[in-house]
Order: C-alpha cells, then structure tokens, then sequence
C-alpha cells in the first residue's frame, strides 16, 4: 500500500508553521521590497549645474568688459597692479614703463569703478572709468558704438587712406571731444587728459601694424582692423600669444 504524501501546499504550511515568528518576520534578500531608487539627473541642485549652461544664463559681456578681463586671467573680476603689470610686460611694453603706467592706470580706475580709493579695478562696473578725453567708441553702458568707431576714419578725422590711423588722428579727435562738462572738475579734467595721453600713446606703441604717409613723414599707424579687435576687447590676448610664439620659436 503506497503512503499519501501530503500536498505540496501542506508542507509548505507545515514548515512555515516551525519557523520562530521572530525570523519569520526578517526580511531577506529574495523578499526585501527594493528600495526606490531616485533619479538624481531629474531634478539636479543648482550647484550641479553645468558651468556652460551656467554661463549662459548670465549677463553678455560689453566689449569694454572684454577688453579689461585679459588684465583678469583668473576671473575673479578685479584687476590688480600686479595683474596689470604683468599683462603690460607681456605685451612686451618694458617694465619701466609698465611700472608707473601701472600705478596711474589702477589709481585712477580703481577710483572710479570702486567709487573710492582703491588700486583695484572692478571689471563689472568698468564702465563707471569711461573718462573725459576718450574717443567715445564705448557707449556708456560700454558697448561698442558702430557709428562712433566709423567716425574714427572719416574726413577730417582722418587723412587718406582712410583705413588706418596715427597716434596723431585719434590723439586730435580725443582731445576736440575734450571734457565739455567737467563732471570731474579742473584737477580731475587735467588728470584724465594725462590719462587718456597715456592710453594712446601706449596703444600705439604696443599695436602699430602698419604706416601711413602724412605729407613727406611715414608714421606707424593702426589697421582698421586691429582697431576693431582692440575695441571688441580681442586684440591683447592676440599680442600676447603672437609674443609667447615668437619667443618659443626664437629658443629652439
């Protein structure tokens, strides 16, 4: 006679029924309910942001902002003597002229972009140094005027050929803009035309790419399109890396 054996389902109720209540309420690795799993890339904190998509949401850069942050290399917006120094030198200006040209440069427009005393120059607010004895090239939000940069090379601004200028075409058209309202009165007036001499005048020593023939004198001169670049804030870093490449390739 052949032994019934129980059901399947009986012995199962049998063992079950053995089993210490205390470990029958463990869970174990076949009937743990797995935890839900966030997806962190939904919903992604603002520090994770990718610094891109971050730089995109910021404020466009005026061309006078350009210009200032090559004397900026580690962006941290202010512009130090010691910054200004060394971004002149590598232009290749020799550092005794550099030296004072630095101290005049950061007093007056640590001045006027901090709104106090200070050697330090803020590049956000670098439109507050837009000074008497400019070329008005820079709006005053420090945009690039398109109008005022082709005045430059009209007549009687500038002889021909009109593609180019001398130190002494935009020094003349500087100082007939003048300072008509002295916001800065006399002292200030007088210092920002000894500013705006020296800007010029380093200018042109740094970026002259070309000549011109006034009367029976050929002079150096600035190509419409270094001007350009200069204004657009992209003509610094290009002097700057044409030095470091002439240099490597004068030491091999």
């Amino acid at each position: 006679m052949m032994k019934r054996s129980l059901p399947l389902n009986s012995l199962s109720a049998s063992f079950v029924a053995k089993i210490p209540s205390t470990l029958a309420a463990t869970s174990s690795c076949f009937n743990r309910v797995p935890p839900i799993v966030k997806n962190l890339l939904v919903r992604r904190p603002a520090a994770l942001v990718s610094h891109n998509v971050a730089e995109q949401k910021r404020r466009a850069r005026s061309a006078l902002e350009l210009h200032a942050r090559y004397f900026d290399p580690d962006h941290d917006e202010a512009v130090t003597p010691k910054q200004t120094l060394k971004g002149m030198t590598d232009l290749g200006l020799p550092w005794l002229m550099a030296a004072p040209l630095t101290l005049v440069i950061n007093g007056f427009l640590g001045f006027l972009t901090r709104k106090r005393a200070s050697l330090s120059i803020s590049v956000p607010d670098i439109a507050r140094g837009k000074h008497p004895f400019e070329s008005g090239v820079f709006g005053k939000d420090g945009k690039l005027d398109e109008a005022a940069f082709a005045e430059l090379f009209l007549s009687p601004n500038a002889r021909q050929p009109r593609d180019r200028l001398t130190y002494a075409e935009l020094r003349a058209l500087v100082l007939k803009k003048g300072d008509p309202k002295m916001p800065f009165g006399p002292l200030g007036s007088l210092a920002a035309r000894i500013f705006s001499a020296a800007e010029v005048y380093t200018l042109f020593c740094l970026a002259s790419d070309c000549q011109k023939l006034i009367g029976d004198r050929v002079l150096p001169a600035m190509s419409r399109k270094n001007l350009r670049r200069f204004y657009e804030g992209r003509l610094f870093p290009l002097l700057a890396r044409k030095r470091r490449i002439l240099s490597l390739r004068a030491e091999l």
